[in-house]
């Protein structure tokens, strides 16, 4: 399925993890941008705002989890999906990552498949949520 149109921030201190999960979403018709850190990330978000969000848990600095409570406080931002991707594959963590409100955790590596569905299904949502949003200013 091509996604023309989408929009995908993709944040991770790891150089081959933005690269290789920005291949995979391109391929599939999503515009991907990159942020090696959360500082950048949270530049970025303040002029542009993408369909759905990958973020890595452990970054130096301002950590995954931090951003994505940031963002959820945030009217304008809180609406966009933030999955959270992480090498972490402990319960807790995963639990973290919904407590923040993340809306998935995807453990590395990643599986194209898998991941294309995810980002698939968080895509219908989101423009549901954008949808009931225009309705309720109405």
């Amino acid at each position: 399925m091509q996604m023309t149109d989408k929009r995908a921030l993709v944040v991770d201190d790891s150089k081959s993890a933005r690269a290789f999960l920005s291949r995979m979403l391109e391929k599939h018709g999503i515009e991907v941008d990159t942020a090696e850190t959360a500082e950048q990330a949270i530049v970025y978000l303040a002029r542009t705002r993408p369909d759905v969000i990958f973020m890595d848990v452990l970054m130096p600095g301002m950590d995954g989890y931090e951003v994505c409570r940031q963002l959820k406080l945030d009217p304008a931002l809180g609406g966009i999906p933030v999955t959270f991707i992480s090498s972490l594959e402990d319960t807790l963590d995963t639990v973290k990552a919904f407590q923040t409100g993340g809306v998935d955790y995807i453990t590395k590596p990643f599986q194209l498949e898998e991941v294309i569905a995810r980002v698939e299904a968080q895509l219908a949502r989101y423009q549901l949520y954008q949808h009931e949003q225009k309705l309720a200013a109405l």
